[in-house]
């Protein structure tokens, strides 16, 4: 499980070093630190959301929902 998680959490942080060329932070302090990882993080689900939407993606499911009776 440890190592699951520790692959997840890289593939998102090397898209953000590589796609947006994020290479440190611009401003020292922990708030301030936070205050730009929330950014970068809402940049990244905003592009990813861009890309789904170009590739009309958006009204599928990655599984297919259970029907309720």
């Amino acid at each position: 499980l440890r190592m699951n998680r520790s692959i997840q959490a890289e593939g998102s942080f090397a898209n953000v070093k590589e796609d947006m060329n994020f290479r440190r932070y611009l401003y020292k302090g922990s708030e301030n630190v936070l205050a730009q990882s929330t950014l970068l993080a809402i940049a990244f689900d905003i592009n990813k959301l861009h890309h789904k939407i170009m590739s009309e993606r958006t009204g599928t499911h990655l599984f297919e929902l259970k029907k309720v009776s």
